[in-house]
């Protein structure tokens, strides 16, 4: 475990390092099948990324880690509302505010050092605060390294899988 984690909200500026974060994710995954992952251009990543002003709020959360003033670690969520018709769908969630965790990535050097946790952490907490009752997201089930992580280390529990097929 890394002892000096700073936790705090994205800010301009951070661009760059987002970039960073998802170049090395997407190479994982594009290691593991490079069938189902590319490695996205990193032309103009960087100002793609780059954090808008009105990024965090009520409804939406972009948080990064640092260690020694470096980021390392990066989520973003966001909340959603109960589904209009939500009394009449048999999927309980459907009826609740929930946190949907779109993304954790961390530096690979960083991997099994707390980051990731220390993000979905802050995220689960500030759901909660804002009245989620349940908190959900997704990854591509043959990551060991991810699904491993939601599951053992962080609790979460296999909800549905997603097919697909070639066309």
């Amino acid at each position: 475990m890394v002892t000096e984690l700073t936790l705090r909200n994205l800010r301009p500026g951070d661009g760059p390092a987002l970039a960073q974060i998802h170049l090395e994710n997407a190479a994982y995954y594009h290691e593991l099948a490079p069938a189902s992952f590319r490695l996205p251009d990193a032309d103009g990543l960087s100002e793609l990324l780059e954090p808008n002003p009105l990024a965090n709020n009520e409804t939406a959360l972009e948080l990064v880690v640092e260690v020694d003033n470096t980021i390392v670690g990066c989520l973003s969520a966001h909340l959603i509302e109960p589904d209009a018709h939500a009394r009449h769908q048999m999927v309980p969630y459907l009826t609740q505010r929930r946190l949907w965790i779109d993304s954790v990535g961390t530096l690979r050097a960083f991997w099994r050092r707390g980051v990731a946790s220390t993000l979905v952490e802050a995220a689960e907490q500030w759901g909660k605060a804002r009245g989620a009752t349940v908190v959900m997201c997704d990854t591509w089930i043959g990551s060991p390294v991810s699904v491993g992580f939601w599951e053992t280390r962080m609790g979460y529990s296999t909800r549905a899988v997603i097919f697909e097929k070639p066309l």
